[in-house]
């Protein structure tokens, strides 16, 4: 290989190391003003307020009758499901969930 291929093969792998980096770094600037929790919760609070009354109502009462049996029934109809699935790609273990 000639030298002056050598070196600029160097120059580009340099550039795009450069390039790689400043995009991290945008990419970084980018998550944290959009992912700030405090801001979303603040613009979620009645949401979640809601959210919480109805979870305490449902605690508080009782759990309605067809909800619990859903909860019965498709909680291990799920485990099932993923430890099928699961054994059938060949990642599955003899461990419990």
């Amino acid at each position: 290989m000639a030298e002056d291929e050598k070196q600029t093969i160097e120059r580009e792998i340099v550039r795009a190391r450069d390039d790689v980096g400043q995009r991290i770094d945008e990419l970084d600037h980018k998550l944290r003003r959009t992912l700030d929790v405090n801001t979303f919760a603040s613009e979620h609070a009645p949401q979640l307020m809601v959210g919480g009354a109805v979870l305490g109502f449902l605690v508080g009462f009782g759990f309605p009758k067809p909800l619990m049996r859903v909860m019965q029934l498709g909680v291990p109809l799920a485990l099932f499901a993923y430890k099928f699935t699961k054994s059938r790609n060949g990642t599955g273990s003899d461990e419990a969930i």
